[in-house]
């Protein structure tokens, strides 16, 4: 069923913590009940987790359905189209956008080791795209000094996670530079300081 014969269905309010468990049990996904602390069903303060779980079931499904290694990526620009039936607002588009790149970001950082110097490269580079999402969406569809502000605001941090990027991507090429090829320059640098 294509989507150009879908109507979008109106959401203006976040689902409950009982629809989202009905939503992962059609799905296949709905995490056992404890009835001795949940005798009524999910609780308001379950919708979180339940969320999160029908959003890794939706992502994980999109890698199946949506590849974009496919050719032609059919199922992914499908699933782009789908998405965009239900988010109308380009503003609201963008905000999703920023927002899904700083949930990756904190997702990222639960993964760091103390010897990892890649992960904090990826995690900075995810915030810089965050910053420049959201202010294209400040620059385009703000109005009045407080979006101006937001708008500077997002720049300014745009910049400082991008210079954190170059610095832990200089750090991690150093630390996976394999030893020969580095040990000639060094003892080089370090025989022209003997020479002076």
């Amino acid at each position: 069923m294509g989507a150009e014969i879908m109507t979008r269905s109106s959401a203006s309010r976040p689902a409950s913590a009982a629809a989202l468990h009905r939503a992962l049990a059609a799905l296949g996904a709905a995490p056992t009940l404890d009835r001795i602390h949940r005798p009524r069903g999910p609780r308001p303060e379950d919708a979180p987790l339940l969320l999160g779980i029908l959003l890794a079931k939706a992502e994980l499904d999109a890698t199946v359905i949506a590849d974009p290694a496919d050719e032609p990526p059919e199922g992914m620009t499908t699933l782009i189209q789908g998405y965009n039936t239900f988010i109308c607002s380009e503003e609201v588009r963008l905000r999703l956008l920023a927002l899904r790149l700083i949930r990756t970001a904190f997702d990222i950082s639960l993964y760091e080791g103390a010897d990892d110097l890649c992960t904090p490269a990826a995690e900075t580079a995810v915030m810089t795209a965050a910053n420049m999402i959201n202010a294209r969406r400040l620059a385009w569809h703000g109005s009045g000094p407080a979006d101006q502000q937001a708008l500077i605001t997002a720049l300014r941090s745009a910049d400082q996670f991008s210079r954190s990027t170059m610095e832990d991507l200089e750090q991690a090429r150093h630390q996976f530079t394999p030893r020969s090829k580095v040990a000639p320059k060094r003892s080089a640098q370090a025989r022209r300081r003997r020479n002076r």
